[in-house]
């Protein structure tokens, strides 16, 4: 059998709200010019999301885990089944827009030193997310994302979430987890890693840091119904990611790191 374009993996935790609307917009990515399997991981749902996908996906690939195993460990049994070029790791609350994987994985072929891209983030109102490219969780852009001055300009202040939309191709640091297409061989050499709400951070860190590129692009989008707006995102919520972020440097590098960078 000849092995697809993409691999798509979804781990589903009672996501059947969801689970309809995005295995139904992957399945119109797939075309005669990019070929797309899809593999759903089920984290022990209780409201039928498994039974859901069976019985209207049939060509989906199933694993039904008994109990919830958490994301990273779900997203790496999706991985290790997945045969496609590219794998993309896919939340269940997303819908992906007819034509937007063949967009990526033309960037992809186009960049070989790419190992890591997201699209351009937006909610189910059409706004941006700042859930998009991020820079270097340091000392410096926490307590810019703390003090809120990341607001003033994310360049000469950089946060730990964007500020201002994405256009073309841009590199950054690391990239929401929401969706994440990844080279195969990649995937294969950098699993999923448990660090709490930092899963998506420390993924896309190592990758980076053994000299591949993280980027995000503003060709390709999708709907992420979980996605946070710059436009209506409170000061709380933005001071709450900068304090998941400085648990995620305490917690991968130590204290001292988390206070001087």
């Amino acid at each position: 059998m000849q092995a697809p374009t993409v691999s798509v993996v979804t781990v589903t935790f009672n996501s059947k709200e969801y689970i309809r609307a995005c295995l139904g917009s992957v399945a119109e990515n797939d075309s005669r010019v990019i070929s797309i399997e899809h593999i759903v991981v089920d984290n022990g749902s209780r409201d039928g999301s498994a039974a859901l996908v069976r019985s209207e996906f049939p060509r989906a690939i199933v694993i039904e885990n008994p109990v919830n195993r958490g994301f990273t460990a779900a997203n790496n049994q999706g991985q290790a089944l997945a045969r496609g070029r590219y794998v993309v790791f896919l939340n269940p609350d997303t819908v992906v827009p007819r034509g937007t994987f063949q967009t990526m994985a033309d960037t992809m072929d186009r960049h070989a030193d790419l190992g890591v891209l997201a699209p351009r983030l937006v909610d189910e109102h059409g706004r941006w997310s700042l859930d998009m490219g991020h820079r270097s969780p340091t000392a410096w852009t926490v307590i810019n994302s703390f003090m809120l001055i990341n607001r003033l300009s994310h360049d000469v202040f950089p946060g730990v979430l964007r500020t201002k939309d994405v256009r073309g191709l841009e590199d950054c640091d690391w990239a929401c987890g929401a969706c994440l297409m990844v080279r195969q061989e990649v995937a294969k050499a950098f699993p999923w890693r448990e660090f709490g709400s930092g899963d998506d951070m420390d993924y896309c860190l190592q990758i980076k840091e053994a000299g591949w590129r993280v980027a995000v692009t503003g060709d390709a989008e999708i709907t992420h119904f979980a996605g946070r707006s710059w436009k209506v995102a409170r000061p709380a919520t933005l001071v709450g990611t900068a304090s998941d972020v400085a648990r995620y440097l305490a917690q991968r590098h130590g204290r001292m790191h988390a206070v001087v960078g």
